[in-house]
């Protein structure tokens, strides 16, 4: 083998493990949006989403006008976010339950519970449950 192909080879092996480098951040990084993160000259590093684990959601009427919403804990969590209907009611993160006590009789509730690392990054999250508060 000439010097001159040793040296283009050795170039482009380079190239290569350059390219695989760069995915490798750019996927560490969050690389884009998910999916597959395209390096090099035919080279296709897949990006992993994370894991959400599962939270267990329990709800129970505990006064006229009031909703326990309680979830298992998780030990990754730093905060919990609790959605009702689809929006923010609040953000807990010493405890794994909480009452709304702004609900009303003949109405149906959907709750879910999403759980945040202290980077803000979500790694666990409950099914909706809903409840009705008959009279």
């Amino acid at each position: 083998m000439s010097y001159l192909n040793k040296m283009t080879r050795s170039f482009a092996l380079r190239s290569v493990a350059a390219a695989l480098a760069l995915g490798g951040l750019l996927a560490g990084c969050g690389g884009g949006g998910g999916g597959d993160v395209a390096v090099g000259v035919g080279v296709v590093v897949p990006v992993e989403e994370p894991a959400i684990a599962g939270l267990s959601l329990a709800l129970s009427r505990v006064g006229p006008e009031a909703v326990e919403v309680a979830w298992s804990d998780d030990p990754e969590v730093a905060s919990f976010l609790v959605i009702r209907d689809e929006a923010a009611l609040a953000t807990v993160s010493t405890t794994t339950s909480l009452v709304d006590a702004s609900v009303f009789v003949d109405e149906t509730y959907c709750y879910r519970v999403e759980g945040y690392d202290p980077f803000g990054h979500l790694v666990a999250a409950s099914s909706t449950g809903c409840i009705t508060i008959v009279p």
